[in-house]
């Protein structure tokens, strides 16, 4: 089936004004099902990868054009290589929606099958739930709770802070929505983490300048 909805080019549209369309609405993404859907040929796609008008990112993964490839971009292109029912998670899942600050991950991908994509972190597991999948700038992702949860075993009690902090003001994430997503995962390795951050019982500052306000006000004896 089709990842991006790609029906049948109608009479009269060349290849070119068909892999401009596709393209158009996955931040220059095409794979290669789609655009056979579209009624692209295997020849007309291998002629396009010789000439570089197709760039291949994965296998079946192509950019169209010679345009530096976006975040998103690399981003979907990873989640697109790894199969029906995958998801953008982890890390790279939390700096897509601004959840962590710093430099972007390597695409982290969760899919229903094993994968081995070289440049791409994957896990295989059950993603697929209507409660845990979402789109954000077009790109399959899971969803902000869930995404919380999976950082909860992998970063530190600030980082965590800062992140749950950045779901509420970004995105207007509840802890009941995380704690949701905690009853369907129980055994999260970093469930109990993220329940002691959720409900103040470890506290915890979210920058440099209030631990220093925090000292100062120690310092004075207040």
């Amino acid at each position: 089936p089709s990842c991006l909805g790609v029906t049948m080019r109608p009479k009269g549209r060349t290849v070119n004004q068909e892999l401009a369309r596709i393209a158009s609405g996955a931040h220059g993404i095409v794979t290669r099902e789609d655009m056979l859907r579209a009624g692209v040929t295997i020849a007309e796609i291998k002629w396009r990868v010789r000439s570089g008008a197709l760039l291949r990112e994965y296998r079946g993964v192509y950019r169209v054009g010679h345009r530096a490839p976006s975040l998103e971009a690399r981003y979907l292109a990873a989640v697109l290589a790894c199969g029906e029912g995958a998801l953008l998670s982890g890390r790279a899942a939390g700096h897509l929606f601004g959840l962590l600050k710093g430099t972007a991950p390597a695409p982290e991908v969760t899919a229903p099958t094993e994968r081995r994509i070289k440049g791409v972190k994957t896990r295989r597991a059950r993603c697929g739930e209507a409660n845990d999948a979402t789109r954000w700038r077009g790109i399959p992702v899971t969803t902000v709770p869930r995404t919380l949860v999976d950082l909860s075993s992998v970063l530190s009690f600030e980082d965590l802070a800062r992140a749950c902090h950045e779901a509420g003001v970004r995105h207007g994430t509840t802890p009941g929505q995380v704690d949701a997503v905690l009853r369907r995962r129980p055994k999260s390795p970093g469930a109990k983490k993220l329940r002691r951050v959720l409900h103040g019982d470890t506290h915890v500052t979210l920058s440099a300048l209030e631990r220093r306000f925090l000292e100062r006000l120690r310092e004075a004896g207040l």
